[in-house]
Formats: structure tokens, sequence, C-alpha cells
């Protein structure tokens, strides 16, 4: 089967959504803030990726250590 340049990138992005998902991780998409919600303002961020396609940032947020 023959698979084109697009195909291989919506795949990714699918593949990596599971992934993070799993892991714990929110992404934003357009907030150039990111919003952690009202009930968890003493949260902080642990860890931050960008993602495969370039126009999101992946965030995993938690209590502080």
């Amino acid at each position: 089967m023959i698979v084109s340049e697009n195909t291989r990138r919506i795949l990714a992005v699918r593949r990596e959504k599971r992934r993070m998902k799993a892991a714990g991780y929110r992404l934003h998409e357009t907030d150039w803030e990111i919003d952690r919600g009202l009930g968890k303002t003493h949260w902080v961020i642990h860890d931050a990726k960008i993602s495969v396609s370039g126009k999101g940032v992946w965030t995993k947020i938690g209590p502080p250590c």
C-alpha cells in the first residue's frame, strides 16, 4: 500500500494524541497563556512538549513536588 506524506502526518498526530493523553498530558492549541482552570490554581507545570504538528503544546500539570 502506498501512503502519502499527508497520510503519514495525520497518522503521526493521531498516535501522538493517544500516547500523550494516556501519559496525562493536555493539548493547548490556540491559547498563548495556558489556563489550568479554577480548581487547579496551585498546581504547577511539570513538563511541556511541542506537538508533532507544531501548532500546539502538550503540558503535564500536578501538585508541587
